[in-house]
Order: structure tokens, then sequence, then C-alpha cells
């Protein structure tokens, strides 16, 4: 349990410092589900809490939102984390959706792709 509401936030900040650390945003999904799961996610939370607080707050520890992480709500964290970045970059909390035109471009790729190796 928080102490207060927080909030997470997905800034320009945010996106520096991952980039220094995994070598870009783009591989968010990858480094919250490879080897180093669990310290990227205590790290990445603290950062976005961070960016999240007022300026006036004491910036949290990754020892301090360590505390706050555990496997009855792992999960809520990851998805919260995945929504502060669509949200930073999309402007909803949910991805943006695909067209079909979209959808069927993807899929004659994947023919193609299967095709080409039989």
């Amino acid at each position: 349990m928080l102490d207060k509401e927080r909030h997470l936030l997905f800034s320009l900040n945010a996106i520096d410092e991952m980039q220094d650390k995994f070598g870009g945003f783009d591989r968010l999904d990858t480094v919250l589900s490879g080897k180093d799961s669990i310290k990227n996610l205590r790290w990445l939370l603290t950062v976005l809490l961070n960016e999240g607080a007022a300026d006036d707050e004491e910036p949290l520890t990754e020892k301090q939102v360590g505390k706050l992480i555990h496997t009855g709500n792992f999960a809520d964290v990851k998805a919260a984390i995945f929504k502060s970045f669509s949200m930073g970059n999309n402007g909803t909390p949910e991805p943006p959706e695909r067209d079909e035109e979209e959808e069927d471009h993807e899929e004659d790729i994947e023919k193609n792709a299967t095709a080409g190796k039989e």
C-alpha cells in the first residue's frame, strides 16, 4: 500500500534515462520480461514515480520503491508502467487502435515470410 496517491510520468527525462540504461524506450517490453526484469522494473518505477512527483517532494529511492512491489501487485505495476508509457506517447492510457489496412499489410508480410520458408 502506498503512503499517498502517486503518479507515474513518462516524460522526456524518463525516456532519456531509459535510452542511457537500455538503449531505447522501444525495448520496454523486453527489459521488463528478460533476465533482469525485477531490477529493471524497480529502477523504471522509481524513475517514473519521481518524474510524477511534485517538485518539492523528496525523490524516492529504489529501495523504498522495492518495498512497494510484491508478487500480489507485480502484474498491476507492470500494467501501470505500460499505461504511463502509452499516455506519454499517445495521450491515452491505451495503445492506439490499428486500422484494418495495417493489419492486412502485416498478414501479407507474414504470409510472404512463410511462403519464403517453404
